[in-house]
């Protein structure tokens, strides 16, 4: 996935866009450092790379210009694919703006934003669903495309890709056919994925059935950022998201995916599960204002105000629970109740 996109002049930063969350300033001046080293010792003839925990870093530079051209990408993305967007953006950029660097409108500069749009859409992020038969991987496929919401399983014979949309960014949504007999194919399958999303139907016998789809994620895309989502969460058998998560090793997410309403829920967990930023799509405020509540909170708790600090914890506790990550609603919601049976004492 193609996380940020930065131009650099002589070392400052004039065009930024961002898909997903923002490397910190010291995180990137970090990087940029390191970039211009290579450069000065000449590592690399078009293009260079670095790494920064599960990113890859791909740049190159106009020297007559000055001008640095980054992408930050994911550690699974095609680096021939992204270099080939990258010269695009860069002969975009030296053809429109080459002759007139010295007193260039910055401004001018957002005329940019849809080719990098397109240049996102082009690098294709491959989200994966995967599950055995009958767990509601093609009902949650639909579910987040907002198609009709199929009430009888039909097995999926080897696999569908759909294309769907959160906000102006276009994602590659791979259901697989879930029947063993197809499990050849799996390996393939899930090569290269960006994000795994394993589905179970929450009782006991799939769940533990599907630690195996745990396994092909570590050796088919390590680098792949993965969830649970458990499915049928109204079934009377359900095991709770806390067993789920015991026995998978991984955050589990609830769901009941024949409800047509979750479908903001679960673009919701895909965008916070891919580290989306929040101008892809306004469905994602609500993780970006839990996580300003954590800023907030933990500032309270630093300077003793534990009342505050307990009410910025319910209210994290409530958003979490509104998007889905009951996980987090757990931590959260046990700090606040410590914290009042601190103030009672």
């Amino acid at each position: 996935m193609l996380r940020q996109v930065y131009i650099l002049k002589d070392g400052n930063i004039i065009y930024e866009k961002n898909f997903g969350r923002n490397l910190t300033f010291e995180n990137f001046q970090s990087i940029y450092e390191e970039i211009k080293i290579q450069a000065s010792y000449g590592f690399f003839d078009d293009f260079g790379t670095s790494y920064f925990f599960k990113y890859q870093i791909l740049y190159t530079i106009d020297k007559d210009l000055g001008v640095t051209f980054m992408f930050i990408i994911g550690l699974n993305d095609d680096l021939e694919q992204v270099k080939f967007e990258l010269k695009k953006l860069k002969k975009e950029f030296v053809e429109s703006f080459g002759d007139s660097l010295d007193n260039l409108d910055l401004t001018l500069l957002e005329i940019l934003n849809p080719i990098v749009e397109s240049i996102h859409k082009n690098i294709k992020t491959k989200i994966s669903l995967v599950g055995f038969s009958g767990v509601g991987k093609t009902t949650i496929t639909n579910l987040i495309r907002a198609e009709e919401i199929p009430s009888v399983h039909i097995p999926t014979i080897t696999g569908k890709v759909s294309t769907i949309k959160i906000g102006k960014l276009y994602f590659h949504l791979w259901d697989f056919a879930g029947q063993e007999q197809f499990s050849y194919l799996w390996n393939d399958f899930i090569y290269g994925s960006d994000a795994v999303l394993i589905i179970t139907d929450s009782r006991l016998e799939n769940v533990e059935k599907s630690r195996y789809f745990v396994e092909l994620i570590k050796d088919q895309c390590p680098n792949a950022h993965s969830a649970v989502i458990g499915n049928k969460q109204d079934l009377h058998e359900a095991l709770s998201l806390e067993k789920i998560e015991a026995i998978m090793g991984l955050r589990t997410y609830p769901m009941i995916a024949i409800d047509p309403n979750n479908r903001e829920k679960m673009i919701t967990i895909i965008a916070e599960i891919l580290d989306m930023n929040m101008e892809a799509s306004p469905l994602l405020k609500p993780i970006f204002e839990r996580d300003r509540l954590i800023q907030l909170a933990r500032k309270s708790l630093e300077e003793g105000e534990i009342e505050e600090s307990v009410n910025l914890f319910e209210q994290i506790s409530h958003i979490c629970l509104d998007i889905g990550d009951h996980a987090l609603y757990r931590e959260f919601n046990e700090k606040a109740e410590r914290l009042r049976r601190y103030i009672k004492n």
